[in-house]
């Protein structure tokens, strides 16, 4: 049944669709599809890890000046970093979690493909919400830096 508040189909009706547009017997693409949509989601997940590692390379460096600016950019740092470490905590426990998509089998070929749309779609909410951590990690940690050049 669709998501009311999102349009969504749910996984089942997602595969029907899936076999609307591919044909019933095409097993083959159907998974295609689907481990190429986990390639999708891994490749953004590594992305926002760059990111993640640009941020804390740069506190690294300049991180302690910044803080010893004024209270407000400490504190903003502070709260910047916890995000973004959050932010890689959800990557590492979702999308760049590994897990290959024949390591398990259900009852029937179909129920197999509900089960990664379920693990696709997971993973994709795990991306959403590392991408929400990092862009309020990255407004904290840039109100800081803005304080560091306005107060010196």
């Amino acid at each position: 049944m669709k998501n009311a508040k999102t349009n969504y189909l749910d996984p089942a009706e997602e595969l029907d669709y899936l076999k609307t547009i591919y044909g019933e017997n095409q097993a083959e693409k159907l998974f295609a599809q689907l481990t190429d949509s986990f390639n999708v989601i891994q490749n953004r997940a590594q992305m926002l890890l760059s990111l993640i590692t640009i941020t804390l390379t740069i506190t690294g460096f300049s991180g302690a000046k910044i803080a010893e600016s004024s209270l407000f950019a400490r504190l903003s740092i502070a709260f910047g970093l916890g995000f973004v470490l959050l932010s890689a905590l959800i990557l590492m426990a979702g999308p760049l979690r590994l897990n290959w998509c024949t390591r398990s089998r259900s009852k029937s070929l179909d129920q197999s493909l509900i089960k990664l749309i379920e693990q696709r779609n997971f993973r994709t909410e795990r991306y959403h919400q590392a991408s929400v951590a990092l862009v309020v990690g990255l407004i904290g940690y840039v109100a800081s830096v803005i304080s560091f050049l306005i107060l010196g």
